[in-house]
């Protein structure tokens, strides 16, 4: 390199040092002393302007002196990276008045995308690192330029799809209402239609708020969205909620978030007419997506409003199918609609590929992300079983005796898939019923040997409890009587489990009863034990002169055991019982359509 050259950038390392430390007297002074540092052929050859750095550090002041020393060019000019100074502005420091300043001097910087990624324009980059009020005054500036969205076929697919991805339901759904030709726009893989059915899935179905939140959720007015007003309405709507409790503002928000789903659903379904094959191949990818992803707002209402899409999906034998798709990815509410659908016996008698038909569906091992949300092997192996179940009721008998390609009948299928986790399922009942067991049997002796060894001792003379006429010691002799008999009980029941066969039926309703009367039985055991074991001492402490100073400590001690039994086991309880004998997953049947 030539020494000028050098010198150059020695000497530009001074300048940005200057700009990024926020010293404009000496870097006026330094540009002053060398104007061509502005020039844009120079700027262009170092990879990084002046204006850069500054927009970089957000220095909003000199940014403005800047912009007025150079051409409107000048902040075209890429980094780089690829970045305009609107593009770092908008990627690094976030500060808005720096984006109005450079947008003020030259607003095609709005259109230049990042680097060679044709699709990444400064909007999109704003919401996709998280700088959503950045975002925001970016698409406000872009205003009715919607060219910025329609030049490049995968800008606004791209766009829309880091709205959703970001929760910028409002922004997309203003887009989408003045460019409704994007719903069937594509990127480089999905279109926005499949984007709708994908990352909406949780915000198109109705919150599980509990309790009064549910009362507040029902009564939150949200005002309908239109072109000119929604995204300002939104914003103040968010406002509001900034001044709000913690929980009203996550209930505030869920609502909005609801709605404005729900109406880029409505605007989707309402642009179904005069569909080409493009368009259909389209909606057949995403309501497999909605399918898979457990949308079901956006399964029904989409075959709703358009009833030629019911065959187009349910019907199409390819790679995947909707219905297999739900019963592959274990999505009950989409299988529940398969089990109202009036069609249900012509899916049921379908297969794909590897001739496997919707019962070898559903003997695959479920996914993952399904299979862990479940506690313990033994349940994720009772909830596997249940759904091979379903499926089977809605089968016909040839169909649950067909082979596949390798040769294998659903149920062979299902014990091929599920071996390791059928096992895993008969460590985790058998290590379950151990511990347990050794906690009752200890019970069992300590409470065997407390009925002989009763509190005060015996009267020398009849031999019977001084303490027998006490309504406390009866409270001790009962106490310890039930913590007896429901301590054996549970280790009897924990020997049941042991000794179990462990066939695939036992885990629906076998081994989780037996869990539920051992847990059940242990639980009463401990409290009784503690019950009786209180008792006693206060029959000890009765003479104190301050008796309730010396009961209560007893009481308090004895009911931290309970505690720590109902905090860690209870849990666990309930979810096998709402599992084995609740209103189940698969009770609700959805007539569609």
């Amino acid at each position: 390199m030539r020494r000028g050259g050098e010198l150059e950038e020695l000497e530009m390392g001074t300048l940005y040092k200057y700009i990024s430390e926020d010293q404009w007297h000496d870097a006026k002074a330094f540009i002053e002393l060398h104007p061509r540092v502005l020039d844009v052929e120079f700027a262009t050859s170092m990879g990084e302007t002046p204006l850069h750095v500054a927009a970089k550090f957000g220095h909003q002041n000199i940014v403005k002196e800047l912009v007025k020393l150079v051409p409107k060019d000048y902040l075209e000019i890429r980094d780089a990276c690829g970045c305009t100074p609107l593009a770092v502005a908008a990627s690094y420091s976030g500060v808005i008045p720096i984006a109005s300043c450079l947008l003020e001097e030259n607003r095609k910087a709005l259109k230049i995308p990042l680097g060679d990624y044709e699709w990444n324009i400064p909007v999109t980059m704003a919401f996709r690192i998280g700088s959503n009020q950045m975002g925001r005054h970016l698409y406000f500036a872009i205003g009715d330029d919607l060219l910025v969205f329609k030049e490049n076929p995968i800008v606004g697919p791209l766009f829309l799809r880091t709205c959703f991805m970001t929760g910028e339901l409002g922004i997309a759904l203003d887009l989408l209402q003045r460019c409704r030709e994007l719903i069937f726009a594509a990127d480089h893989l999905y279109s926005t239609i499949e984007h709708i059915a994908f990352y909406l899935s949780d915000s198109l179905n109705k919150t599980q708020l509990r309790f009064w939140k549910q009362w507040v959720y029902h009564y939150i007015k949200i005002p309908p969205a239109t072109a000119t007003n929604q995204i300002r309405v939104d914003m103040q709507l968010e406002d509001e909620m900034s001044s709000r409790a913690e929980g009203m503002k996550e209930i505030h928000k869920l609502k909005l978030q609801h709605t404005r789903a729900t109406e880029i659903l409505e605007l989707a379904c309402n642009n179904l007419t005069f569909l080409n094959e493009d368009k259909k191949r389209m909606i057949g990818k995403a309501m497999l997506a909605a399918a898979k992803s457990g949308n079901v707002e956006f399964f029904k209402k989409l075959s709703t409003a358009n009833p030629e899409l019911i065959s187009i999906v349910t019907f199409s034998q390819q790679k995947e199918n909707a219905f297999f798709s739900a019963v592959k990815y274990r999505q009950v509410e989409i299988f529940n609609l398969l089990r109202g659908f009036r069609f249900k016996n012509v899916v049921a008698a379908m297969f794909l590929e590897n001739y496997n038909n919707l019962l070898h569906t559903a003997a695959k091992l479920a996914p993952p992300s399904q299979l862990y949300r479940i506690l313990g092997a033994a349940m994720q192996m009772q909830r596997e079983w249940q759904w091979f179940k379903a499926v089977q009721s809605i089968v016909n008998l040839g169909i649950e005796r067909r082979h596949n390609k390798d040769k294998l009948t659903p149920l062979e299928y299902f014990r091929e898939n599920h071996k390791e986790l059928r096992n895993n399922g008969e460590k985790w009942m058998k290590d379950t019923a151990t511990s347990c067991s050794v906690v009752g049997a200890l019970i069992v002796t300590i409470m065997f040997a407390a009925a002989f060894t009763v509190p005060g001792g015996n009267d020398q003379a009849s031999g019977h409890p001084i303490f027998l006429k006490e309504k406390l010691f009866r409270v001790f002799l009962i106490s310890d009587a039930v913590s007896l008999f429901a301590s054996t009980s549970s280790v009897l029941t924990f020997l049941g489990i042991l000794t179990s066969r462990y066939a695939e039926d036992d885990f629906l309703y076998s081994l989780p009863t037996k869990l539920i009367i051992g847990l059940s039985a242990l639980f009463l055991s401990i409290a009784t034990m503690l019950i009786a074991f209180s008792s006693a001492v206060i029959i000890m402490l009765q003479q104190n002169s301050s008796p309730f100073l010396a009961f209560l400590p007893v009481i308090m001690l004895a009911s931290v055991p309970i505690t720590i039994f109902v905090v860690m086991q209870f849990p666990l309880l309930v979810e096998i019982i709402y599992s084995t004998y609740g209103p189940g997953i698969f009770r609700k049947v959805e007539k569609w359509p």
